[in-house]
């Protein structure tokens, strides 16, 4: 479990924009080296060129989190910039607001490789080099969609609930050997995901990033707790009010639970 940031190095994927540029630079301003990996790689440039001005060794690594081949070739580049790596932030996803009638065959199987297996070939790539160290850490961001149901998420909260029930098997598995693994849910952020995400209709994307904007936490917010919080090695990492009550409402009272998820969604519309 990791102790400290300083002079470690961390492996962030989707690092470019949103929360992974958020938690990047929280890393980069306590002082901790970074690969970065993304698709993008405009923006992923231009965030290696800025975090770097923070006195830190900063490289970027375009590559595709749903290839474990992609990531292999990354890593035998972080190899050779970084020689090892102590801390593993799992944050690439696709966002998809769309009905199960109205989302392909394609698509939903684009959205479950990006956002679960580019969690699992993450760790399998990335594990060797945490075990090199007594103190490492793993961090999956997923949602609070892996606890309950939504219209139009189908596709999203299967790939975040895969998230969740890997994350706590696989943290029980390593524990007692030095490697901690915590899932992030970080509440509702207003980024550029569900505007760059795979939607059915644009109606629905514009009311869901409406939503965001209006109810959403800034992600440097959000990655400034979740790094404080992740040298617990907490199993979950919850931020937010909304998520918080869902959780509790969710353990407590599943059919309340989806009473309340599907009058919220008659509200919202999205």
């Amino acid at each position: 479990m990791v102790r400290g940031y300083e002079g470690r190095v961390a492996v962030v994927t989707g690092a470019a924009n949103g929360l992974g540029r958020a938690l990047a630079g929280g890393l980069a301003a306590r002082k901790c080296h970074l690969a970065l990996i993304d698709v993008d790689c405009s923006a992923l440039e231009n965030a290696a060129q800025e975090l770097a001005k923070r006195g830190i060794v900063v490289t970027h690594h375009m590559a595709d989190v749903g290839s474990q081949q992609d990531l292999e070739r990354v890593a035998i580049e972080i190899r050779k910039a970084h020689g090892t790596a102590h801390l593993l932030v799992n944050n690439a996803a696709i966002s998809a607001s769309a009905a199960f009638s109205t989302t392909s065959g394609a698509d939903f199987e684009r959205i479950v490789r990006v956002n679960f297996f580019g969690v699992v070939h993450g760790c399998r790539v990335f594990l060797p080099f945490l075990q090199e160290h007594a103190d490492a850490q793993i961090l999956n961001v997923s949602s609070c969609f892996a606890w309950l149901g939504y219209p139009g998420k189908t596709a999203y909260a299967s790939s975040k609930a895969a998230i969740r029930a890997f994350s706590e098997s696989l943290r029980l598995e390593l524990a007692g050997h030095g490697v901690g693994v915590s899932v992030l849910y970080p509440g509702p952020m207003h980024t550029a995901l569900v505007r760059s995400g795979i939607s059915d209709s644009q109606g629905r994307r514009e009311r869901e990033d409406r939503f965001l904007e209006t109810r959403g936490v800034s992600p440097e917010r959000v990655a400034c707790v979740a790094l404080n919080r992740l040298l617990a090695n907490p199993s979950r990492i919850l931020i937010g009010f909304d998520y918080r009550a869902l959780d509790l409402l969710a353990r407590l009272s599943p059919g309340l639970a989806e009473q309340s998820m599907r009058l919220g969604a008659m509200r919202a519309r999205f």
